[in-house]
């Protein structure tokens, strides 16, 4: 049974002011009410920094996980623009690392990993928007090409334990990574015309909430 510790303290603190008489006997209850009650009153502060405490962490890890994916998603579009054929979305992606440089956000790291997990050279990438040119190793479909819908092509079984996969990895709790690993992997087949985002978000439904009651169970 938990303790009500800022009761306790108004109630013993009350009782010490009540004993503040002349008379020994009462000076004495009032000095053991008045310790009694301090001490309630300190577990009282501690509770209160835990508590500030657990929010401040709580509070900083949510930021630190948007900051990484907005990083994620920022990074993505500059390697996308770096990575064009079109000479004025190259010139803004790199116009756009150096404001990023300026502000104390580098992300080059994040944006050579996205180049290079697309199959892009990093090096060429930077240097000019022909990077996709025959030579450079680049994939042949420009990135701000749209990707012919492929989903349909992909065989049912397939589709279902991807989606179950990636769903489960999305709804981890206890590793962040795994989160942004699913996530990237999900837009990643989008990217290429495979888009699970109905199947993951009937998968994350159903165990989340339990299957639809109106469907057959077979």
């Amino acid at each position: 049974m938990s303790i009500n510790h800022r009761a306790e303290a108004e109630k013993h603190l009350a009782n010490a002011a009540h004993h503040l008489t002349e008379h020994p006997g009462d000076m004495r209850i009032a000095e053991v009410a008045a310790w009694i009650g301090q001490g309630h009153a300190n577990l009282v502060r501690d509770e209160e920094l835990n508590a500030t405490f657990v929010d401040l962490r709580d509070a900083n890890t949510l930021l630190r996980r948007r900051e990484y994916a907005l990083r994620e998603l920022v990074s993505a579009h500059i390697a996308k623009a770096l990575a064009s054929r079109e000479r004025d979305r190259w010139k803004a992606g790199l116009d756009l690392t150096k404001a990023l440089d300026e502000a104390d956000c580098n992300m080059d790291g994040f944006i050579d990993n996205r180049l290079s997990d697309d199959g892009w050279d990093p090096r060429s990438a930077w240097k000019a928007p022909a990077s996709a040119v025959p030579g450079t190793g680049a994939p042949a479909r420009d990135p701000w090409t749209p990707a012919p819908d492929i989903t349909a092509e992909i065989p049912e079984p397939v589709r279902r334990v991807l989606a179950e996969h990636l769903a489960d990895m999305l709804l981890t709790r206890d590793d962040d990574a795994i989160t942004i690993r699913a996530r990237n992997l999900a837009f990643a087949l989008k990217n290429e015309g495979a888009d699970l985002t109905e199947a993951i978000r009937t998968r994350i439904s159903d165990t989340t909430l339990g299957r639809d009651p109106s469907e057959p169970p077979f």
